[in-house]
């Protein structure tokens, strides 16, 4: 059980990271085009990989 819950926060932490690093790759432009800006980056992939 408490293996599980380890594996999936680890799974979590590596979706954020994936996330958050391929925000980062995009332009201003095409950040703004999904509704986006540099300081929302960190926060947006926390969101996308814990579903805060």
């Amino acid at each position: 059980m408490i293996l599980t819950k380890i594996f999936a926060y680890l799974r979590a932490l590596r979706i954020q990271y994936q996330t958050q690093n391929a925000l980062a790759k995009l332009d201003q432009r095409e950040l703004a085009d999904i509704g986006l800006n540099r300081d929302q980056i960190e926060d947006v992939a926390h969101r996308v990989a814990f579903g805060h």
